[in-house]
């Protein structure tokens, strides 16, 4: 049986505080944090959070990850997939 793996972007405008909020957010759930890359540009932010997961709590961590970035205002895209 293979990985089951998430990937979560955000983007928008630059604020304090986004990091931290989406890695609170995660904090509740069993996952691992495989790689994590933040940029802050001319006002914009762009954070990408790679993690393993147990895909029973897709869903849940999904409705909490957009309640988050509803919250903050910002765009957030989530692609979950089976690696070998």
């Amino acid at each position: 049986m293979g990985t089951y793996t998430g990937l979560i972007l955000v983007t928008g405008e630059s604020k304090p505080g986004v990091e931290k909020t989406f890695r609170e957010t995660l904090a509740p759930f069993t996952i691992e944090i495989l790689d994590l890359q933040s940029m802050d540009i001319r006002g914009r932010y762009f954070l990408a959070i790679y993690f393993s997961l147990d895909k029973a709590h897709a869903k849940a961590i999904e409705n909490d990850l957009q309640d988050a970035a509803d919250r903050l205002q910002l765009d957030l895209a989530i692609d979950y997939r089976s690696e070998n």
